[in-house]
């Protein structure tokens, strides 16, 4: 990584930052999670929409006792997650920002704003687009290939939501990722170019762990955007990799 003419700080320092870190975004995440829980009702009501969509009639069951509370906790986890989403990616950038140039800190806010966006971007198109599509398609599949009725109940069908909309928030992270490793000079797009093959292969592999399994249709709708993603990032990296450094490279050609 670009960092500072500086001595380097011992490993225990480095450890005692993360540590601070960690306990920070720990809190502000037990926080947002508290927070939430209050709402987690209203929540559980619009995470239902797309079922609903799907078949007004549809109905959700808890099969112990248990169940209700847990799924709520659930709920607020993610959206907790969500609330405080600007303090943690503030959080990762401090932890980085030792390494970088005083005009590399400077990015901090760009930074915080375009992950926090991209995340909720991630979540949004996975809920109004993806989710309806997915649900309604293992439906009419069990119906019309099983002939079996759809009975779900609360904690599996909130968990394959949940699951979705975190794994949708987290790829949409990707062309913010490799933008900013292209800006500090990390990665160029050449080299984004010349691993493009094995990307497309990992991003199936990455979207087969994220999602739930075996749902290959729910894999294929998270590794596109993935690849789609990696293809933005090219572009992005050709217009922000910083001319200082491709001066120095053809230099030493």
């Amino acid at each position: 990584m670009t960092g500072q003419q500086l001595p380097e700080a011992p490993l225990t320092e480095h450890l005692a930052e993360l540590r601070t870190r960690l306990i920070r975004i720990l809190l502000s995440l037990i926080l947002g999670t508290m927070v939430v829980f209050t709402k987690a009702s209203v929540l559980f009501e619009i995470l239902k929409s797309p079922l609903l969509k799907v078949n007004p009639n549809l109905k959700l069951y808890f099969l112990s006792p248990t169940e209700p509370f847990f799924t709520a906790f659930k709920i607020s986890l993610l959206f907790g997650l969500i609330l405080m989403s600007p303090y943690i990616f503030y959080q990762v950038w401090k932890f980085i920002e030792p390494a970088l140039y005083e005009h590399e800190k400077k990015l901090a806010l760009p930074f915080v704003l375009f992950t926090t966006t991209f995340f909720i971007i991630g979540v949004s198109f996975c809920f109004y687009f993806v989710l309806p599509i997915a649900i309604g398609f293992f439906i009419s599949f069990g119906n019309i290939q099983l002939g079996a009725e759809a009975i779900f109940s609360v904690r599996e069908y909130i968990s394959f939501v949940l699951r979705m909309l975190f794994a949708f928030g987290i790829t949409f992270e990707l062309p913010v990722i490799l933008s900013l490793m292209s800006r500090l000079g990390i990665v160029t797009p050449e080299f984004l170019v010349k691993t493009r093959p094995y990307f497309i292969v990992i991003a199936f592999i990455v979207a087969a762990i994220l999602t739930p399994t075996p749902d290959v249709f729910s894999q294929i709708m998270l590794a596109i955007p993935l690849v789609v993603f990696y293809e933005l990032s090219i572009f992005m990296a050709k217009i922000l990799y910083p001319k200082s450094m491709r001066y120095k490279e053809s230099q030493v050609e």
